[in-house]
């Protein structure tokens, strides 16, 4: 078993990689060093910023198209269809979407806290108390890279 030491020093390494991410933001090819669930994650974030050109300039539309980019998601999802990146996530009427239904509760999960994140609001618990409880490293790093992008602009 890992000590909790050895633990620690990790994330505070991952703190400090995301921070750098932040801080440097505007360096030419950033998107290099992102965290990507796989090639087929980073092949699509890259596309969807095309289509969502405001992407470029706006933190907020470009931490919502590396969350649409989740393979898992992006098969689900008709993007040309939104207008905004996460407009998937609800219906005409309110409600979660299929397309939303159709996803594992943890990748739901990051999908609510990063509409949430958009003041895109819902009837449930706060998704990111949701996803601290249940998401693996693997996803903690998804939505900690969400969060790096999402702030990019902040420094």
């Amino acid at each position: 078993m890992r000590k909790t030491y050895d633990k620690e020093t990790n994330i505070n390494e991952m703190f400090d990689y995301l921070e750098d991410q932040i801080k440097n933001s505007g360096r030419p090819k950033i998107e290099d060093g992102y965290f990507y669930l796989n090639h087929e994650h980073k092949e699509m974030y890259l596309s969807i910023k095309g289509y969502f050109s405001e992407s470029l300039v706006n933190p907020e539309v470009d931490g919502a198209c590396y969350i649409l980019a989740i393979p898992e998601i992006y098969k689900n999802v008709d993007i040309f269809e939104l207008t905004f990146p996460m407009d998937w996530v609800k219906n005409e009427d309110g409600r979660l979407s299929e397309s939303f239904k159709q996803l594992k509760p943890h990748m739901q999960y990051i999908a609510l806290a990063a509409a949430e994140a958009s003041n895109i609001r819902f009837n449930t618990q706060p998704a990111l108390s949701l996803g601290l409880n249940y998401w693996n490293l693997e996803q903690l790093k998804t939505f900690w890279q969400f969060t790096a992008i999402r702030r990019k602009n902040a420094m």
